[in-house]
């Protein structure tokens, strides 16, 4: 009866990892396929500047043939706890660093869903592969230049950190740098 009940156990053990190990090699897979197409889609993609939906700078939009600084939070459908806190950092660094920039219109927080249909192009046109914080600089409605701000991850855990890392990127952006 031992013997019949060890061989169980180890049946299930066996099974356990092999369905563990099936789906390490699908999700790998999916990443494998991503970064492909990433690959594919990136090479000589140009950002086509159009604007996304959820503007919640609090603030009107420039005037057409005024610069203006658009700050994206690009996220997924599905959002793990860095990914809502990254954004939480982003929108607070923002709202209470250029509050004057915001209410005249200069500076725009955005967040974009990038899985919602016609959202796509931005993984494309920034070269996103995570969730991701991206300034854009618009002169007469066009993108003249962009920036990936890839220490958010890095700095995730310090808070303070965080924000001083956000409003110096920002800064810059505002002063044409």
């Amino acid at each position: 009866m031992k013997k019949n009940q060890t061989n169980t156990e180890k049946k299930s053990t066996l099974t356990t990892v092999a369905a563990v190990a099936l789906l390490v090699f699908v999700a790998g897979s999916l990443f494998y396929v991503f970064a492909r197409e990433f690959q594919s889609g990136a090479a000589g993609a140009k950002p086509t500047g159009k604007q996304a939906t959820d503007n919640r700078s609090g603030g009107p939009p420039a005037p057409e043939g005024q610069r203006k600084i658009v700050a994206y939070y690009f996220r997924a459908t599905a959002r793990c706890a860095p990914c809502v806190t990254i954004e939480n950092y982003a929108r607070e660094a923002v709202v209470n660093g250029f509050p004057n920039e915001l209410k005249n219109g200069l500076l725009l927080w955005q967040v974009v869903n990038v899985e919602e249909p016609g959202n796509e192009h931005f993984i494309r046109d920034y070269r996103l592969f995570s969730q991701s914080v991206v300034l854009v600089e618009l002169r007469d409605g066009k993108q003249t230049k962009w920036k990936n701000l890839d220490q958010v991850w890095l700095l995730l855990g310090d808070k303070s950190a965080f924000a001083r890392y956000i409003e110096q990127e920002v800064r810059l952006f505002l002063a044409g740098g």
